[in-house]
C-alpha cells in the first residue's frame, strides 16, 4: 500500500509541476540553453508539445564548439556535391535504393508505456520506407521517392544475434521523463553503438513537451582545420516514445503524433533537410530547396496557406514532411530534398559509411569458427624489454572446438608457433599465455594468427588474425617483482635474509602478482619482516628509492624500524610503517626499491648479512588529493586509442575538467569541460605510449590510463 501511496503522491506532483508550466509564459522556456524559436514557441503555446528540438540544438552544439562549422559554411560545402549529383543523375538512369541499419535504443524500466512492444518498432520502420518511397498518397507534382530505405539491425556491435531486431532495451535509468541534458552529457554516449553502423534512434519518456530532436550531419572537413567532424558520441535522433507506430498502427495515448511522422522529420534534419520555412521569417528559400514554396512561419494543421504569394510557387507545402504539421497531414518529400539527402548519404562523416554496414543481415553461424582477440601484450618495458601477450580463442561456431595453431610475430619477422588444445563449447573462450618474446627499444607491432582449428580449415577467417602496436621505451628494470600494498595496515613486503624462511607466516610467500598503483604525495602503511636465525637483538632500517631507469641513488629515503628485533624462532617485525610517494616519483610504472639495513651496536646481525635489497613494481599515479567513488562510473574508450578518445559517464552530470599527462608527469592536454563536445579528445598529435587522465568534478577526481597508439 505504501508504495501504492507514493507513486499516487509522484504522480499529483508530476501532474501539478506540469499544469503550473503550462501556465507560464512560455516564451521563457528554453532548451540546451537556447531560446526557443518562433515556431516552437506557437506549438508549446498552442499545443503544449515542441515539435521538433532540433534548431535549439543545433544552435548550443555551435555555441559550445567553436570547430563545428556555421549553417552558410556547411551549405557552401554541400552545394557543388548536391549539383554533381543531379548532374549525374541527368546523364544516366542511376538508382540505387541505399539501406540505412536502425537500432533503437528503448530507455525503460520494463515495464509500462514506455516499454515499447516491438510491434509498435517494426510499425515506425514500415512507415519510414513508406514515407521515404513516395508510397504516402502524395498529390504534390514534385513529390519523389528518395531512393533511402531503413531496416531493423539483426547483428549487436560484436557481431552475435539481437533477441529482437533493431531493439536494444535499457533498463539503467529507468522509465524517467527525461530532459534534453540527460541525454546530451549521460544517456546517448553512455549507450550509443557505432554511429557508422547504425542510425542510432534513443526512445523515452522526454520532458517539457519535446517530440524529438536530431543531430545534424557535418561536413567531411578541411584538410588543416581540426574539429569538423564533431560530435560523434552524440550522433542520433532522440524522441518521444509515444510518437512511434505508423498509420496503420498508431501509439495509443499519443494522438496526434503517435503515427510514427516525427521520426520521419527527425531523419530529415538527420540527413541534411531543413525546415520548409527555413526557421526564419522571410520568403528567402532558407530551406535551400526550390520545389518548396516559400514560407514565413511553420503551419499546424492541413489548412490552406500562402505566407509568401509573391514567390510564385503556390501555397506553402504543409504535406511536406519538413513542416510542424499533425502526423495525418504529412505526405511528401520532394526532388530537391531528395538530393539533399543523397548527397549527404554519400559524403557526411559516419552517413556515409552506413550504407556500406552488415548490421541488417542475419548473423552467420559457422560450424567451424575459432575467433582470436589480444587481451594484453604483458609489456615489460625493461632496459632490453620483453612482452608475454595473453590472447583469448572463442568458439563462434556450433563445433566443439578442441585445438588451434597460432602463429606469432613481432614486425612481420619470422613466426613463432603455439600449440593450443582444449575444449570450448559454442561461444565458450580460453585464455593464453604466449612465452615471453625479447625485443629492442623502439615501436613494433605484434602480429598473431589462428590457424588449423580442430586440424582443420576456419570456415570465417576474418576473425581469426590480430596485432597490436606497443613501444619500448627502455624506462624499467627487469627481472623485479611485483607486490601490493593498502592504505590501511593490510600490505605487507615480505624481506628475506639469504634465503632463510623458517618462521614465515602460514601462507604467505615472498611476492605476488597483483600490480600496485599509488599517488604521488600520499601516505601508504606497509610492514616489513626480516627472517633471522638466531637469538640476538637488532636494529634496523628500511631505505625506499624510487626511480625508473634503474639508476638509485645510494639509499634512498630512511625510516627507522626501531630495535627489539629478537625472537627465537627467527621471525621479527615491525607495522606498520608509513611511506609517503615523493614528488618527484616519475608517473607510470616504476620501481620501488627497498634496501633493508640491520646492525646491532656491538657485532653486525646475522654474522654480517647486514643489508638486503629487492624491486617492486608500482604504478605511480599523479597526485589526487581525495578519490570518490561516485566518479568510478566514468570510463574512456576506445583504449588503446589512434584518434579521438571520449569520456563516457552514466551520471547526469558532466565532469569539470580533464587533466592528461604523459608518463614523464607532463600535462599535455587539460580542458574545461563545458558540453559533452568535450568529452571527445583528439589524441591524433600525441606520441606513442602510456597516458594517463585525470578527471575531476569538485572535490572528486578519477585517474585512468590508455595507450595512443
Amino acid at each position: 500500500m505504501r508504495k501504492n501511496t507514493l507513486n499516487l503522491i509522484t504522480s499529483v506532483v508530476f501532474l501539478i509541476s506540469l499544469y503550473g508550466y503550462s501556465q507560464n509564459d512560455k516564451s521563457k522556456q528554453t532548451l540546451f540553453g537556447q531560446d526557443l524559436t518562433e515556431a516552437n514557441q506557437q506549438t508549446l503555446t498552442e499545443n503544449n508539445v515542441i515539435r521538433c528540438a532540433s534548431t535549439e540544438y543545433e544552435n548550443y552544439l555551435l555555441q559550445n564548439n567553436p570547430n563545428r562549422q556555421s549553417t552558410e559554411e556547411f551549405e557552401k560545402w554541400l552545394a557543388p556535391k548536391i549539383e554533381a549529383l543531379k548532374a549525374q543523375r541527368q546523364e544516366s538512369n542511376f538508382r540505387v535504393v541505399q539501406t540505412i541499419p536502425v537500432i533503437f535504443h528503448i530507455i525503460t524500466d520494463g515495464t509500462g508505456p514506455t516499454n515499447l512492444d516491438a510491434s509498435y518498432i517494426q510499425a515506425q520502420i514500415n512507415q519510414l520506407n513508406i514515407d521515404y518511397g513516395n508510397n504516402a498518397g502524395s498529390s504534390q507534382g514534385a513529390a519523389a521517392d528518395t531512393e533511402i530505405q531503413f531496416c531493423l539491425a539483426q547483428q549487436n556491435e560484436e557481431g552475435n544475434g539481437l533477441t529482437e531486431n533493431g531493439i536494444n532495451r535499457i533498463t539503467t535509468y529507468g522509465a524517467g521523463p527525461f530532459t534534453t541534458n540527460n541525454f546530451e552529457t549521460s544517456i546517448k554516449s553512455a549507450t550509443q553503438w557505432d554511429p557508422t553502423k547504425y542510425f542510432n534512434v534513443w526512445v523515452a519518456n522526454l520532458s517539457g513537451g519535446v517530440l524529438g530532436y536530431a543531430h545534424w550531419p557535418e561536413s567531411s572537413g578541411l584538410i588543416g582545420v581540426p574539429g569538423n567532424n564533431t560530435g560523434a558520441s552524440n550522433d542520433g535522433v532522440v524522441l518521444l516514445y509515444s510518437t512511434l507506430g505508423s498509420i496503420a498502427l498508431p501509439q495509443p495515448g499519443g494522438a496526434p503524433y503517435n503515427r510514427g511522422r516525427t521520426l520521419t522529420h527527425e531523419a530529415g534534419h538527420w540527413l541534411g533537410l531543413r525546415h520548409i520555412w527555413g526557421d526564419t521569417g522571410g520568403c528567402t528559400n532558407a530551406d535551400y530547396c526550390a520545389d518548396t514554396p516559400d514560407a514565413t512561419t511553420s503551419h499546424a494543421n492541413c489548412g490552406v496557406f500562402d505566407t509568401c504569394p509573391t514567390d510564385g510557387l503556390g501555397n506553402d507545402m504543409v504535406e511536406n514532411y519538413m513542416d510542424y504539421t499533425v502526423d495525418t497531414c504529412m505526405d511528401t518529400f520532394t526532388n530537391d530534398q531528395k538530393a539533399r539527402m543523397l548527397a549527404v548519404l554519400e559524403n557526411s562523416p559516419r552517413r556515409v559509411e552506413l550504407v556500406t554496414s552488415s548490421a541488417c543481415n542475419p548473423p552467420i553461424v559457422y560450424n567451424l569458427d575459432a575467433q582470436l582477440t589480444i587481451d594484453n601484450l604483458g609489456l615489460q618495458n625493461c632496459s632490453d624489454g620483453s612482452i608475454t601477450p595473453n590472447l583469448t580463442i572463442t568458439n563462434k561456431g556450433t563445433t566443439t572446438l578442441t585445438s588451434a595453431t597460432i602463429n606469432y610475430n613481432l614486425d612481420g619477422g619470422a613466426n613463432s608457433t603455439f600449440n593450443w588444445v582444449g575444449s570450448l563449447a559454442t561461444s565458450q573462450s580460453a585464455t593464453v599465455t604466449l612465452p615471453t618474446t625479447d625485443t629492442t627499444i623502439g615501436s613494433h607491432v605484434f602480429n598473431a594468427t589462428l590457424l588449423n582449428p580442430n586440424g582443420s580449415t576456419d570456415e570465417q577467417t576474418g576473425n581469426n588474425s590480430v596485432s597490436e602496436s606497443f613501444e619500448i621505451t627502455g624506462s624499467l628494470c627487469s627481472s623485479v617483482a611485483n607486490t601490493t600494498f593498502d592504505t590501511g595496515t593490510q600490505g605487507v613486503i615480505f624481506n628475506t635474509i639469504s634465503n632463510l624462511n623458517t618462521g614465515k607466516p602460514s601462507g604467505y610467500s615472498d611476492y605476488t602478482s597483483i600490480s600496485t598503483e599509488v599517488n604521488i604525495d600520499s601516505s601508504y602503511d606497509i610492514s616489513v619482516y626480516i627472517d633471522t636465525d638466531g637469538n640476538f637483538t637488532c636494529a634496523a632500517t628500511v631505505w625506499i628509492d624510487w626511480n625508473q631507469n634503474c639508476s638509485f641513488d645510494d639509499e634512498g629515503e630512511a625510516y627507522d624500524l626501531g630495535t627489539a628485533f629478537s625472537n627465537s624462532n627467527g621471525l621479527s617485525g615491525n607495522s606498520p610503517l608509513s611511506i609517503t610517494v615523493p614528488n618527484t616519483a616519475v608517473l607510470g610504472s616504476t620501481i620501488m626499491r627497498v634496501t633493508t639495513k640491520y646492525e646491532s651496536a656491538a657485532t653486525p646481525c646475522e654474522n654480517g648479512h647486514d643489508a638486503e635489497v629487492e624491486d617492486y613494481t608500482v604504478i605511480i599515479q599523479p597526485s589526487l588529493s581525495i578519490v570518490d567513488n561516485t566518479l568510478n562510473s566514468i570510463s574512456i574508450y576506445p583504449n588503446p586509442v589512434t584518434d579521438k578518445l571520449i569520456i563516457k559517464t552514466i551520471n547526469n552530470d558532466l565532469p569539470e575538467t580533464y587533466q592528461v599527462y604523459s608518463v614523464l608527469g607532463q600535462i599535455v592536454k587539460e580542458k574545461t569541460i563545458s558540453n559533452t563536445n568535450d568529452l571527445e579528445i583528439n589524441t591524433s598529435n600525441f606520441s606513442s605510449g602510456l597516458y594517463f587522465i585525470k578527471i575531476t568534478k569538485g572535490n572528486t577526481s578519477n585517474i585512468l590510463r590508455f595507450v595512443k597508439k
